[in-house]
């Protein structure tokens, strides 16, 4: 039933747009109530945040009708909201403190009127906003397991929603791939690279439940070909980044959990065989895929042209970062130009054009550092760097760690290649520091993760 109504909403974006804009914002304010009704138990107000995140594409599919970062600020305040009205009274300090280095660029911020200035502010720092709220809320907060996945469940269920929305408005039978940029035609007419993006985090989640032997949907035969048609479209949109970030980030942490543990290491000898099938698996799409774009996709993904695949010459300049790398160098040019406090907010615009044109930063990190300054530094090296070396450090569970690491790397990849654009780069961030308790093994089979929750369900 939750699947059928998330798959309706996804239709409802070519039929009825407005209305699909209208239960984002009813939504978050039944998850408000709820929060507030429950005093967060079961860290509901956390998950919430999750499942609005991934929602946050199919509201701006539909024209994002109140404000276009509104997904950012439901994330921000139903944390808030979670804080508040808990029943836990712990400050994470460390999250405070990165909350402070972000208020300088604020009074730096310029322009022709007042409403010009509070769109450049809000653009630029609702992102790391949504990073340290998420943070102070998730920070060492214990979670049961059986909680975790039960949550985690209704937080793919936007996933069904996306690719409703999708098949819909832009159907494979219609699409045309005649060029080997990134695809806004079949990404429904929208940013690829925000599609392919949150398309890559439930690729992620998904291949998470997978390794942990547990199951999305009721049915293991529809966990796969949902999981089918999501790395599917996340590939026709030409966007690289979503699909490898959530590969990358998976191997990574089992990479990690294969060296730290003996006991994870025996357990995956065993899994070697379906482990094999799942590679078969993406082999399988990537030919899909690659066939109905008539192996454009592969000369994508081999890093060429369309230029050179219609001439067969290859450049010999050419880089792989699309352009990123020139608007990079105007990000770090204004850091050196205004090395302490950086331009402001929306500020830095102008040493991108330099090189590239008229661009909004691509990489969260040099823009951090071109209009924050040293605070931006000091952001990362103490947000980014240090502070998730000690949580990991700290943390010996090896499911804290596992998820710790899934969560931070793809949080880190988004951020590289597409700033904090959307709400999942800084609530996946945050996300990642929540403490996952095992189940008892000796009550774990009096404490199965149920499908569906009685609140969950009202809110769906």
């Amino acid at each position: 039933m939750l699947i059928a109504i998330h798959l309706a909403l996804g239709v409802m974006v070519k039929y009825a747009p407005s209305l699909v804009s209208l239960a984002y914002v009813g939504l978050f304010a039944w998850s408000a109530f709820d929060v507030i009704y429950t005093r967060d138990r079961g860290s509901r107000a956390g998950f919430y945040a999750i499942y609005l995140m991934g929602l946050e594409m199919i509201y701006r599919m539909a024209g994002a009708h109140f404000s276009w970062e509104m997904g950012k600020y439901v994330c921000i305040l139903i944390c808030l909201v979670g804080m508040l009205s808990g029943q836990r009274r712990y400050i994470a300090w460390n999250f405070l403190f990165l909350l402070i280095l972000l208020l300088p660029s604020i009074f730096l911020a310029d322009g022709p009127d007042s409403l010009d200035i509070r769109k450049k502010i809000l653009f630029n720092i609702s992102g790391p906003l949504s990073l340290v709220f998420t943070g102070l809320y998730f920070y060492r907060r214990q979670v049961d397991e059986n909680t975790f996945y039960h949550s985690m469940r209704m937080a793919f269920l936007p996933a069904f929603t996306i690719i409703a929305a999708l098949s819909v408005v832009a159907n494979i039978a219609t699409l045309q791939f005649t060029s080997l940029q990134s695809n806004p035609e079949a990404a429904g007419g929208f940013g690829p690279n925000q599609v392919s993006t949150v398309l890559g985090w439930f690729i992620l989640l998904h291949l998470l439940f997978k390794v942990n032997k547990q199951q999305i949907t009721a049915y293991e035969w529809l966990d796969w070909v949902i999981l089918f048609y999501i790395v599917l479209r996340a590939l026709l949109t030409f966007s690289r980044g979503g699909v490898m970030g959530s590969l990358l980030s998976l191997a990574a942490a089992v990479l990690v959990l294969t060296f730290a543990y003996h006991s994870f290491r025996k357990q995956l000898m065993k899994k070697i065989p379906y482990i094999l099938a799942g590679m078969l698996f993406f082999v399988g799409v990537f030919f899909v895929a690659n066939r109905i774009t008539n192996n454009f996709l592969l000369y994508r993904y081999q890093g060429l042209t369309t230029t050179e695949v219609r001439t067969g010459v290859r450049l010999e300049e050419r880089s792989i970062l699309t352009g990123r790398d020139q608007i990079m160098r105007g990000d770090i040019e204004a850091f050196f130009d205004n090395p302490l406090f950086g331009t402001g907010y929306g500020m830095a615009v102008e040493y991108r054009a330099k090189y590239y044109g008229a661009a909004a930063a691509h990489t969260e990190f040099v823009r951090l550092l071109s209009e924050n300054g040293m605070f931006g530094l000091l952001f990362m090296l103490i947000g980014m760097v240090w502070l998730p070396v000690y949580f990991f450090v700290r943390s010996q569970t090896p499911l804290t760690r596992f998820f710790f690491i899934a969560f931070y790397l793809l949080s880190m990849f988004t951020m590289f290649h597409a700033a904090m654009r959307l709400a999942l780069p800084g609530v996946l961030f945050g996300t990642a520091f929540m403490l996952v308790k095992p189940t008892p093994k000796n009550t774990e089979e009096k404490k199965q993760p149920q499908l569906a929750s009685s609140q969950l369900e009202k809110t769906a």
